[in-house]
């Protein structure tokens, strides 16, 4: 691994970042030879891969996807800008040599353990602490928390639509206390995306206009979803005129007009209307943070929203919750951007260790104390 990563960071890093997130830190925008714009391979996501990741299981996916990935880097990808890595003309030196492209290979595939990857039928499960929650993206208690993947589609329903997205997932962790609940939202973003930006903004398609990369959590209404005696969620996007949402915000403004990220909760009441915002509800907090091609995002907010007719983060029982995601340097802004179905986010019931502990032993003591009377009561009657 060691090997691997020092050739990796000398051979690939240029176009893949040095974490292997496909963010470009040569400053040159890619592109085929028909003068398509390329973005690099993002390394840690295998579910994206079509011709590297093998299609068999057990132990032969490991060899045969290494395998794969060892001729691909060797041979490259005609038309793009991914080279050769050996010598294609007799006589010529290999650019990177043979052993060094297989201890890439090797580094290449353990790339996807630097990452949560997506599970069928995930359910956001959140970690209750003690004390105050993080106020920070890198707090090391996140790293605790448990955390799940979720698939991030674009939205091709309605005009705006978006046919060409670049993220596409989503990973969460939940922790909470008695007062509060805190979100982390993690997406490998290629571009720090800020309006005025010029680095971004040059390495971006001609034909698109940057917007700020932006986040959004959507929670039913309190009153706009049951899992008893049947499920009833709203819509999830944005609701609809009986069953209303409310939308956590948060995007990272822009540098040229210089605005701060912005934060904002906002209500929907279907596809078709018009979002709502709660210009003096400052309930909601938030912190961003993009590094080495990814987003860190934090948002956090009291648990209790009866007093707005939001959902109470209640213990014990499941509440939907889905999400949404903007690249600026994609031209995403509006309804151009990729977002999820509704999932459900669960905080674990408390345990109370009397009744799982307490009970069973008292009832054990009340069997022996029963079952020791039938037997003094039997040995008194035949020795009467």
């Amino acid at each position: 691994m060691a090997k691997g990563r020092k050739a990796f960071l000398k051979a690939c890093e240029q176009c893949h970042g040095a974490e292997g997130r496909g963010n470009i830190v040569s400053g040159k925008k890619l592109e085929d030879d028909w003068g398509g714009r390329l973005w690099p391979r993002d390394l840690t996501k295998p579910w994206t891969r079509r011709a590297t990741q093998a299609r068999v299981s057990g132990e032969g996916e490991r060899d045969q996807t290494i395998k794969n990935i060892y001729a691909r880097l060797s041979i490259g990808i005609p038309g793009t800008p991914m080279p050769a890595h050996r010598a294609t003309e007799e006589g010529n030196t290999d650019p990177v040599s043979l052993e060094d492209r297989w201890h890439i290979a090797n580094f290449v595939y353990s790339l996807r353990d630097t990452t949560v990857q997506p599970t069928e039928g995930p359910v956001v499960k959140g970690m209750k602490l003690e004390g105050d929650l993080p106020a920070a993206v890198n707090d090391e208690r996140w790293d605790q928390a448990p955390a799940v993947t979720l698939h991030l589609v674009p939205n091709i329903i309605k005009e705006d639509r978006l046919f060409t997205p670049l993220n596409d997932a989503v990973t969460v962790r939940a922790l909470y206390n008695n007062k509060e609940i805190a979100f982390l939202l993690e997406v490998d973003d290629r571009t720090h995306s800020r309006p005025g930006d010029s680095y971004f903004t040059d390495l971006m398609d001609e034909n698109l206009e940057m917007h700020p990369d932006a986040f959004a959590i959507q929670f039913p209404r309190d009153d706009a979803y049951s899992t008893s005696p049947v499920t009833e969620k709203p819509l999830y996007r944005h609701g609809d005129p009986k069953h209303k949402t409310t939308i956590w915000y948060w995007n990272a403004g822009s540098v040229e007009p210089e605005v701060k990220p912005q934060t904002v909760l906002l209500e929907g009441s279907g596809p078709n209307k018009k979002l709502k915002p709660r210009i003096k509800d400052t309930s909601l907090t938030t912190l961003g943070e993009w590094k080495d091609g990814k987003w860190r995002v934090l948002m956090k907010r009291p648990r209790d929203g009866s007093a707005s007719g939001d959902v109470s983060f209640d213990e014990g029982q499941f509440i939907p919750i889905s999400f949404a995601n903007w690249d600026g340097s994609n031209g995403e802004t509006g309804s151009r951007h990729t977002l999820s179905t509704w999932y459900w986010l669960m905080l674990p019931p408390e345990v109370n260790m009397t009744k799982v502990y307490g009970i069973p032993v008292a009832v054990g003591f009340l069997v022996f104390l029963a079952g020791w009377g039938m037997v003094v009561i039997q040995r008194r009657k035949y020795s009467g």
